[in-house]
């Protein structure tokens, strides 16, 4: 590989000045990092995890090896970085003050990541991270911070009395999720943005309290048993 240089390598440390004390370092450049992340990506999406190479990335982002390095330890924490950005950083966990609302929100960015965008690579890594400890890591860490979003959701509409405060959230959370994963992975089947609001409605009416779960439907509900009747 051509010895590539990035405009940083050239300060690559700090040299001591005539006192023997050691000046900081120039301040790392963000550009640099937004470069070889992009380039991670687009390798990602090319090649896939097994044929990601470290050293085409750092071509691809015009940097050195070394520079690329200083960052990232290895091409797991390179790839656990990409996932970051990709999957965490988009998650717009606004309150709504609709616990529908939120969910219907959150869910709708997962099945946009997954199913429409450059997200299709979360699907090669999850594949690919049954042979690779570091790589499973990478994929547990990454949805189970998207899944604190929902938690928090959920937390709001228990507070508002939207959800029985019995209901199992990690239950909740993987009701909502778990379509998108099976179609994703195991049917290949399709999936639409109307499916987004079918399963939040679906999941809802099971564990809302009894008078919220009668106004959706158009039941009755009894105030004196919780039961409701067909309106």
């Amino acid at each position: 590989m051509p010895n590539v240089r990035s405009s940083e390598d050239s300060s690559s440390g700090a040299a001591p000045d005539q006192a023997g004390t050691r000046r900081p370092g120039r301040p790392r450049d963000q550009r640099v990092d937004e470069r070889i992340l992009d380039a991670a990506l687009s390798r990602l999406v090319r090649s896939g995890y097994e044929g990601l190479r470290v050293d085409d990335v750092a071509t691809d982002a015009r940097v050195a090896k070394t520079t690329l390095y200083r960052r990232w330890a290895s091409k797991e924490a390179l790839v656990a970085d990409v996932m970051r950005r990709l999957y965490l950083d988009r998650i717009q966990a606004t309150d709504h003050r609709d616990l529908r609302a939120d969910l219907v929100a959150l869910l709708s960015e997962s099945f946009e990541l997954l199913f429409e965008g450059p997200g299709r690579v979360i699907e090669d890594l999850v594949r690919e991270s049954g042979a690779s400890r570091e790589l499973a890591e990478v994929v547990r860490s990454t949805t189970e911070a998207r899944r604190r979003a929902f938690h928090q959701a959920m937390n709001r509409g228990v507070a508002r009395g939207e959800l029985d405060p019995a209901a199992d959230h990690e239950l909740v959370i993987d009701l909502l999720v778990g379509p998108l994963w099976t179609r994703l992975l195991v049917t290949d089947r399709p999936m639409t943005s109307g499916d987004v609001e079918a399963i939040v409605d679906a999941v809802l009416s099971g564990v809302s309290p009894p008078r919220r779960r009668a106004r959706r439907t158009g039941a009755r509900s009894d105030p004196a048993t919780g039961r409701t009747t067909p309106a």
